[in-house]
């Protein structure tokens, strides 16, 4: 996993937030900060950058975020996207085209129905 947030913020502020949200940040293989990031969202660079870092193609990735302007671009590259429809970001009443869509349970119905990597 990565957490591919927009850059911003130096990596200790990141990690803070990681943590206040209840999430260990030994579990995300990169994390996003300006200290190692030279692109923001939504600059296909930004997923790019990304890919490199962790060694992975495109077919083997999935964004997942509500903002349909700044998370979906990630598909223009082959990156598969979950858009969460709550508290949905589409300040341009853009069109757009994602290849899951649906509320915060239905992700999680749908994470628990990926295969385990880990076997």
């Amino acid at each position: 996993m990565v957490v591919a947030t927009n850059p911003i913020f130096p990596k200790k502020a990141i990690l803070h937030r990681i943590k206040w949200a209840g999430f260990d940040p030994e579990d995300f293989m990169h994390i996003t900060s300006y200290e190692e990031s030279h692109y923001c969202k939504p600059k296909i660079q930004f997923y790019e950058e990304i890919l490199k870092k962790i060694n992975k193609i495109p077919e083997e990735c999935m964004m997942v975020g509500n903002n349909v302007e700044e998370d979906l671009i990630a598909g223009e590259l082959g990156i598969k996207t979950y858009l969460i429809e709550d508290f949905i970001i589409n300040s341009s009443n853009t069109n757009f085209i994602s290849t899951y869509k649906g509320n915060y349970n239905d992700f999680y119905k749908f994470v628990n129905n990926l295969p385990d990597l880990n076997d």
